[in-house]
């Protein structure tokens, strides 16, 4: 944690916090290194969601309910079509909400589709529905768009998911109990394969937590075994691996949630270093925001986390004037004041410095950024 806490690689420069929660803006890395993230907004519950008290909270079901939601311990979060669904692992339910719009959902949670211990989620690019990973149940439960539960998969892999992906034909399970990914059929549920699983000669999944897909249809996989980042194409192929267990740059304690922006960026949250770090394509370290400091700005045992490029105007308003956003990340803390974390990647408007962060970037190094 000493090296995580200093200095940061190239490009990005590491950042830390220090001091009380402010309203000032509060970016990494700090002063006098550029700007690159910023915090924007933290949400806990649906009055961080809604703008009066005389709101209605409607669930999806129809049912009323004029209290107020909290979310109380989040994990997986996703997003599509303007809404944000975080996984709750205490209350056992899915929190939907809409910044924009200002709604606050909360999954219906009865009947068949009831939810037993979800952890993490993902939405479908072809039709918008929602597949949920549930360790307890032992199965992936799917829900249409209005939350209607639609079918489980999985029952008979005997498996532990703890994670879950999906292209328009396949259900990839993350199985933490064989270290391994259940491939499904989409149409007709059955089981169509297994990947990732160690053989002779080749290294495989160790103690997998959670999984992501890029739009190039590529498997990402954190791994608590190893402290590694496995990259495997849908056929189980490893592509790359990168990072092993440890405290310095690159290195991992406890890896948990990952995603693949638009530009290729890996972001790795880790519960250990309570920090998201960012790679490049190739596993290159960019940057890492979020280590403790603050009360709502710092990151408190983060779990999921995700991006979002569209849709920014509204986080923009929430930017430092001149700070400009290229990104919106998204991260899940597991306990503190602030649950949902969202914080601005981009750069002042007049800094003739650096590019922005790419996989691309030219091979130029930086200042070293000190905690300060």
């Amino acid at each position: 944690m000493s090296l995580l806490s200093g200095a940061l690689l190239a490009l990005g420069l590491a950042g830390c916090m220090g001091g009380k929660a402010a309203r000032e803006p509060v970016f990494w890395p700090p002063d006098p290194n550029p700007p690159r993230v910023q915090f924007l907004k933290g949400v806990s519950g649906s009055k961080d969601v809604t703008t009066a008290s005389s709101v209605k909270l409607l669930s999806l079901n129809n049912d009323d309910d004029e209290g107020p939601k909290m979310i109380a311990k989040p994990y997986g979060v996703a997003f599509s079509k303007g809404k944000f669904y975080v996984v709750d692992t205490i209350q056992n339910n899915i929190a939907i909400f809409d910044l924009v719009k200002e709604t606050f959902e909360i999954l219906p949670n009865k009947g068949r589709g009831k939810l037993k211990k979800p952890i993490n989620l993902t939405i479908a690019s072809n039709n918008g529905n929602l597949f949920v990973a549930d360790s307890f149940r032992k199965e992936i439960l799917e829900y249409d768009e209005m939350g209607n539960f639609v079918k489980a998969y999985g029952k008979e892999l005997e498996m532990k998911p703890v994670d879950v992906a999906v292209d328009d034909n396949k259900i990839y399970a993350l199985d933490i109990s064989h270290s391994e990914i259940k491939v499904i059929d989409r149409a007709s549920g059955e089981p169509a394969g297994v990947i990732g699983k160690a053989v002779e000669g080749q290294e495989g999944l160790a103690l997998p937590t959670n999984l992501s897909m890029d739009k190039d249809g590529f498997l990402y996989v954190t791994n608590s075994g190893t402290g590694k980042v496995v990259k495997l194409d849908r056929d189980g192929h490893i592509v790359h691996a990168f990072g092993k267990l440890g405290d310095s740059f690159g290195e991992f304690g406890r890896p948990r949630g990952i995603t693949v922006d638009d530009k290729g960026r890996i972001l790795v949250a880790d519960a250990s270093h309570q920090n998201v770090q960012i790679f490049n394509e190739t596993g290159r370290i960019l940057m890492f925001f979020g280590d403790p400091g603050y009360v709502y700005e710092s990151l408190n045992l983060p779990a999921g986390v995700t991006t979002i490029s569209s849709n920014l105007d509204y986080f923009q308003k929430l930017a430092a004037p001149g700070f400009i956003l290229e990104e919106v990340i998204v991260v899940t803390n597991q306990f503190g004041p602030t649950k949902v974390s969202f914080y601005g990647l981009g750069q002042m408007k007049d800094f003739k410095g650096y590019e922005s962060i790419t996989p691309a970037e030219k091979e130029k190094g930086g200042a070293a950024g000190q905690k300060k």
